[in-house]
Order: structure tokens, then sequence, then C-alpha cells
């Protein structure tokens, strides 16, 4: 079997031969009605949760939806603000926090996962033997477009204890019948950097952020530069970045290594970029698990129509899920759609990008900015710019009071006498890019806190 097959056979699982993006989706969205019909009498029968969700709504009874359009104009039965007042409910109700949504009996929900809890209140990720089954077969859809093989030693540096690229990722890791090094990004970057030296894994799987602090510090920290670890293939996640081409292109330089970014493991989500020299956005690959691009408009609700070039929030849904399932979850990710070939790579099928979150919108002016697309712009100016930002407000967004204030950082070695001409070329360019001219600083290299788990793009300041 050919690279090229093998890699056919990992794209095509759903067995849809058709290279037309309309009969494509057609033959998709009758897969997924399908199973659409089996999850809905499934989540019917929770009568704590989902049941008063359709009624509220005047189903009632499953057979009410007819149809793939019908389910889709339903509203949204879950976000993260309702996810939580579930879980609060749970706890006083039944003395647990798996949530009214729980759609299993308690002790079939043998694995948790959680967000990282910034509200101070997490969200958990509840899985039954079979979601986790499932899972585990998702993410091995990533990991082998992503080149790594069984019995490949790879180093987690991703945070550990209960985020969904944490435990999860490791045991899926190893259920594909991988080695992980789970050192985490809690060990620290000298650690980390000593234990990838010594345990010499082929793929390692870290933030972008952390990607960018092992290029910094491999020097000072084991004397030497990342590129002569030895690893091949890089996969990150966790926050923006890891598809913008100055990042891909800084990865491969220093560790001369592949670079993929994925998303995946909530709900049987997967989705992972290939190892173009751009990002054409990140392949689908859980079709026949989950319908992660199920797009509304995020201010009317109403269903937007699912083609090529598509912009919209995401509304969740995971097909055969049995533990507290994504039905009807608003992400509050605003995601663009592409379907048809990839550039990249060839492969036929849908591609997405999320491009924003619907609830760190910003009004520029009228202007709708998202945090991630400023942070695109700015990773235009690497080397010239670290790629480090802040975007310092004076209130809680949405609305900003012009002008927005970006902070960025001077890349390593970039001399102060060119700072204001940087600071004028970056407004200038955001100016041209997203229709509103910034205030910007540029701060000594290392002025910015790094991390090596999410990097929080908004600081409010307060006078």
């Amino acid at each position: 079997m050919t690279k090229q097959t093998a890699m056919n056979d990992i794209f095509n699982y759903t067995n849809i031969g058709t290279r037309d993006p309309a009969e494509y989706l057609a033959a998709l969205d009758a897969l997924r009605w399908q199973k659409l019909r089996k999850q809905i009498r499934y989540v019917w029968g929770n009568e704590d949760y989902y049941r008063p969700r359709f009624l509220e709504v005047g189903i009632s009874s499953p057979e009410d939806i007819k149809s793939l359009a019908d389910f889709r104009r339903l509203p949204a039965f879950l976000d993260k603000t309702r996810h939580r007042e579930s879980q609060e409910a749970s706890l006083l109700r039944y003395g647990h926090p798996l949530g009214l949504h729980l759609t299993t009996a308690p002790e079939k929900a043998i694995h948790l996962a959680a967000t990282s809890g910034t509200t101070g209140t997490p969200t958990f990720y509840v899985f039954s033997r079979k979601d986790l089954e499932i899972t585990y077969a998702m993410l091995g859809r990533v990991f082998r477009v992503a080149g790594i093989r069984p019995g490949d030693t790879t180093f987690h540096a991703f945070g550990l204890s209960l985020w969904l690229a944490g435990i999860t990722y490791l045991q899926a890791l190893e259920a594909y019948g991988a080695r992980p090094v789970a050192v985490g990004a809690e060990g620290g970057v000298p650690k980390i950097l000593r234990y990838i030296e010594f345990t010499r894994p082929r793929a390692l799987f870290a933030t972008p952020s952390m990607v960018n602090q092992l290029i910094e510090r491999a020097p000072d920290e084991i004397g030497k530069p990342v590129g002569t670890l030895g690893i091949e293939i890089i996969v990150v996640c966790g926050e923006p970045g890891g598809s913008q081409p100055v990042f891909r292109a800084r990865t491969r330089e220093h560790f001369g290594a592949q670079i993929f970014d994925m998303m995946g493991g909530a709900w049987h989500n997967a989705t992972v970029t290939c190892d173009a020299e751009h990002s054409y956005g990140m392949h689908y690959m859980a079709e026949d698990y989950c319908f992660r691009y199920d797009l509304v408009d995020p201010e009317t609700r109403a269903p937007l129509e699912i083609k090529d070039g598509a912009v919209g929030e995401a509304i969740h849904t995971a097909l055969e899920y049995e533990a507290a399932p994504a039905f009807r979850n608003a992400t509050g990710d605003i995601m663009r759609l592409s379907v048809g070939a990839c550039p990249g790579c060839g492969h036929f099928g849908t591609r997405m990008e999320i491009v924003g979150r619907a609830d760190d919108m910003l009004m520029v002016k009228g202007a709708k900015v998202y945090p991630a697309a400023i942070q695109k712009v700015v990773q235009e100016f690497l080397p010239r710019l670290s790629g480090e930002l802040r975007i310092r407000l004076d209130a809680p967004p949405p609305k900003v009071n012009p002008p927005l204030k970006l902070a960025v950082e001077a890349g390593e070695g970039a001399p102060a006498s060119e700072w204001p001409a940087l600071e004028k070329a970056l407004a200038q360019r955001v100016r041209e890019l997203l229709a509103f001219r910034p205030t910007v600083v540029v701060l000594p290299f290392g002025s910015l806190p790094r991390s090596g788990a999410k990097t929080k793009l908004i600081e409010i300041t307060t006078h």
C-alpha cells in the first residue's frame, strides 16, 4: 500500500465516492439524519433536562422532528452557561456534578475531562465506555494523518490533569499503540527539554505557546537548539496560532519537523490540518459520529446554508454519544467551512477554520473583530515581532472605546530604533485587513508573560 493510498483510506472513512461538493454534503446529510433520528429518541428519554427543552419549543414527541431541516431549526439546547447550571442542579438534586443532561446511569460514566474553569466552575465532558472507545478511534484518525505510528514514542507537553488534551489524549495515544511520555506543561520548560533529550520522542504534543518557549529557551537550558532533539512531528492545539503560516514556518525552521494543528476530543469531535506550507483549514475527521459545523447566524440564530465558504456560529451535536451528550450545543466558535479538494494536500472533504469566538468578539467603531484575527496580522511580522501580544481594553468587551490598544513584543534582537516603524506598519496593516486602526506599542522582547497553556490575548486594564 502506498503512502497516498493509506492517506486516502484515512480521509475516506465515510465511503462517499463523489467529488461534487453538493452531492457530498447531501450524502453527509443523509448519514447525519439516519443517526440523528435515533439520537433524538435517545435524548428525549432524559426527563430532567432535554425533554423539557423540546417541550419548551413545542416538540411533543420525537416524531415531530421529521427532517434534518426541522432539527436545524431547533434553538440551542445547551451552552456553557446552561452546562454549568445543569451541573450545579444535579449536584444539589443527585449529589453528583455530571449534569441534569446526563443520559446514562452515573455508574456508567467512567471518565471525566474538563475545561480550564477560568470562571471558577469547570464544565465536565462525561464519557461512557462506548464514548471513550469512539473518542479513541476519532483521535486515532488524527494521529494517523499526522504520521504517528503505533510503537512511536510521543512527548506530552500539554497540561495534564482533567483537561481534554491531558489524560484523555494520553489514553487515546496508548489505545492507538503509541508510547506517550507524560511530563506535561506543569513540569516546566527546563524539565520538558531534558526529558525530550533523554527519551528521544518522534512526536511532540504542545500548545503553540509551549513550542515557542522551547525554541527560545533550548540553547540556554540544554546548550543546543531544538533542532538537535530529533522530533519529526509536532501536533499543536489549545489556542490560536497553530495554523498561521509564520508559526508553521518558524517551527519547521527550528525543529525540522512536520507541523499539524488539531482540535478534538469533546463529544467525538476530531479535526486536523495537513502538513502544507500554509494551512487551508482543519480536515474534519468525524463526519460519521459528530455534526460539528451546524452553522447558525450568531445574531439571529437562524440556520445558515452549509456550503463552501459559509461562516457562522457552530452548533455541536454528537450523533451517538451516550453520557451527557452535546445535543444542539452552542459552542460559541465562529467557524468558516470549506468543501472540496484541499489546496494543500488534495484530499476532498470538509475543512473548517475557527475565525473567532462569539463571546470574545470586539466591536470597534462598528467593525466586528475577533482577537484571533488580530493575532493573525501580528504574526505576519515575525521575526521582527515575537508574536506575543495583548489587547488592552478599558472595559469588558464587546464594545471597545477607540482606539483599541495593542501591545506587541519585539522580536529577539530587533533593535529599538526599528520599533516606531514597526508600530506604524502594524497599525496600517490592521487597518487594511480589519477596517480599524489600533494604537500600537512595541515592548522589549520577553516583556509579556509566557505560558505553556492557553495565552489570554485580552487584558482589562483599570485606572
